[in-house]
């Protein structure tokens, strides 16, 4: 695992208490006896998640529109993962939604800076956001949808 990587697991499970072991796997698997809240037939269900995030940058759209403006974004991860019946959940919406703050925060104030971005795009912003990593191997992303305004939204989905 990078550094970076490390540092921003760190980062996006720093809601964990103190003594808490921030490795991996993810702390909240396998942690309890397995129960009854599951069917006896299904030891595993699979779960769905959103998380959303919003954010201003600038962007243009050259050659087309080369005036440089705002934008209040949204961002909304589709996220997918099974939840085992000694897991505590399938997906630590808290880490999610930090590992998703933490890429907003890595865009620069203008999307066209990012060399992810450079056309300023809603589609480059979903390609973008659809390469954030869990560090949870089960945590899958579905898709990926990115409004410029509320009226207005670009939707990745990942089979």
């Amino acid at each position: 695992m990078s550094d970076l990587f490390s540092s921003r697991v760190k980062q996006a499970r720093s809601h964990y208490p103190a003594n808490a072991p921030i490795t991996q796997p993810a702390p909240y698997r396998q942690v309890k006896p397995a129960n009854t809240q599951f069917p006896k037939a299904a030891p595993v269900i699979l779960f769905e998640y959103e998380i959303s995030a919003d954010f201003t940058r600038l962007h243009y759209n050259p050659p087309l529109w080369l005036d440089l403006h705002p934008h209040d974004f949204k961002v909304t991860l589709h996220l997918e993962s099974p939840c085992y019946a000694t897991d505590l959940y399938g997906v630590d919406m808290v880490e999610a939604e930090n590992l998703l703050k933490l890429a907003i925060a890595d865009l620069p104030p203008a999307v066209n800076d990012s060399p992810d971005c450079p056309d300023g795009t809603t589609e480059q912003l979903c390609l973008y956001f659809a390469k954030i990593k869990f560090p949870d191997p089960e945590i899958r992303i579905k898709a990926v949808k990115v409004y410029e305004c509320p009226e207005r939204a670009t939707i990745l989905r990942l089979f």
